[in-house]
This record gives C-alpha cells, sequence and structure tokens, in this order.
C-alpha cells in the first residue's frame, strides 16, 4: 500500500470501546544530544506507565493496552541495534491494526490513546518529505533513486546503449568506463556518436521518467546534473519537474545523496 493510501486509511478509521488505538511517536535520534544515555528507553517506559494509570478505572482498555505495549516494545527493543531516529506506530489490539514507519528523520515523543490515530506528525513530516523521484543524470547514464521521508527506499542505474538505440538498467554497480577504455580516436568517435544521439536519448528517457514517476506515484521528482542537459531532459517530459539542482553526485553514496539533498 502507497503512503498517500496509508494514509488516507488511517484517516478514516474510528474505533469503538473497549477497542482504542494507540499512536506512538517515539524519538530515538541519537544525534540529539538529550538522546546520547538512551533515553528514549525512559520516555517509552514513562509514556506507557501514565497511560496504564489514565486507565486504572478503564479495565477492559487497560488490558488492551497491556497487550500492545509488549508487542510494541518488543518491536522497538529488536532494532536497538540499527536504531532508526525516530518510530511511529498505529496499534490497536481487537480490529489487529499495526502499522509502522521506521524513519530517518527525528520526531516529537507523544503517546495518545484515541478512538482515531493522531495524524499531525505523520502529514507534517509527509509534507516535509514526500515520495520524491531524484534523477542523477551525467552524459548518457543515469542514476534514478526514490525516497520517502528523507530515506533512501530503491535505486536503480541506467544507460543508454548506442548499439541498441536503448536504455537499459543495470544491477549492482553501474560502470564507470563507458567506452570500453579504448584509444584516443575511439574515444573521439564515442563522444561523436553521443552527441549526435543525446536528443534522441533525451526524448526516450522523458517518456521513461513520466510512466515511472505515474507507476510509483511520485509526489516530487528532483533532476540533478548539468543544468543544460537538465533543462532539455525537463522539456521532454509531461510530468512536472519540481527542482532541478546542478551537482554532479552519479558516482556518490546513494545514502548520501538523498541525505544531502533532502534530509
Amino acid at each position: 500500500m502507497s503512503l498517500k493510501k496509508t494514509i488516507s486509511v488511517l484517516e478514516n478509521l474510528y474505533l469503538q470501546k473497549p477497542d482504542k488505538l494507540l499512536t506512538l511517536y517515539l524519538n530515538t535520534d541519537r544525534r540529539d544530544q538529550d538522546q546520547q544515555g538512551g533515553e528514549w528507553k525512559i520516555a517509552l517506559k514513562n509514556g506507557f506507565n501514565r497511560l496504564e494509570e489514565y486507565l486504572e478505572s478503564a479495565p477492559e482498555e487497560l488490558d488492551r493496552l497491556k497487550t500492545l505495549r509488549e508487542k510494541v516494545e518488543n518491536h522497538v527493543y529488536s532494532l536497538e541495534r540499527d536504531l532508526p531516529r525516530s518510530f511511529i506506530i498505529f496499534a490497536s489490539a481487537d480490529s489487529g491494526i499495526w502499522e509502522t514507519f521506521e524513519l530517518q528523520v527525528p520526531v516529537e515523543t507523544n503517546f495518545y490513546w484515541e478512538e482515531n490515530p493522531n495524524l499531525n506528525q505523520l502529514k507534517a513530516l509527509h509534507n516535509q518529505y514526500p515520495l520524491t523521484g531524484l534523477v542523477l543524470l551525467q552524459q548518457n547514464q543515469i542514476k534514478i533513486l526514490t525516497s520517502v521521508f528523507g530515506q533512501l527506499e530503491t535505486k536503480e542505474f541506467m544507460e543508454f546503449d548506442l548499439d541498441t538505440e536503448d536504455w537499459r538498467t543495470y544491477e549492482g554497480p553501474h560502470h564507470a568506463d563507458i567506452n570500453g577504455g579504448g584509444k584516443a580516436n575511439q574515444q573521439e568517435e564515442y563522444e561523436n556518436r553521443l552527441k549526435a544521439n543525446q536528443q534522441r536519448w533525451w526524448k526516450s528517457l522523458g517518456s521513461i521518467l513520466d510512466k515511472k514517476a505515474a507507476d510509483e506515484a511520485w509526489e516530487k521528482i528532483v533532476l540533478v546534473g548539468d543544468k543544460e542537459e537538465a533543462n532539455v531532459l525537463e522539456e521532454s517530459m509531461n510530468k512536472k519537474v519540481h527542482e532541478t539542482i546542478q551537482k554532479n553526485l552519479l558516482n556518490e553514496n546513494e545514502h548520501r545523496v538523498v541525505e544531502k539533498l533532502l534530509a
């Protein structure tokens, strides 16, 4: 289910007593000076303790909360060795709702026990870090990164093949030496063929990106690379390009690229 659909489903949830929905925002960001000593563990414990005290006069709800507490604590502690910067969890006992987000952006720790979910922080983060397609350009090579909530989701490397005159997708690391390391005259011939085919490959790439953006429901498109190349590509696309960044990042670590540009 896409993020938009997940939020839409949560927006329309309304539970009946004694079933209630737990909404948990937990800040576990070790970059935060206030989190250097594992303070999130205390915040998690205290948050549940306060809810349990509040529900002492409602034993049916209290039983359900205690069941969810064990499940939530097991989930969070299972990720302690590779701790994200925050957790957002929506959970209920009777209706079996269990929706979790492990994020690389911080949140403000809050606990809610209500008939419907509290989506304020989730929506704010979604607006700030939508599902984004980052297209890194360099001559006849591109790298497509998708990101949501400021973290890398998928990556794909493509290269325009002059022999087949089509874009090819490669799995794993891309080939840095695109011309096979030939002699000087071979290099010149190769570059001439590149220039002759540029308009053709930008036009075909525009169609590929339009389809990918539609299929994957991108909410934002960012082109990264030479400004002139990015402008030509944008003119070949029907989808709106939201931003162009003039940097050469094709060969950089994908996680660092996302962090540098979005987080």
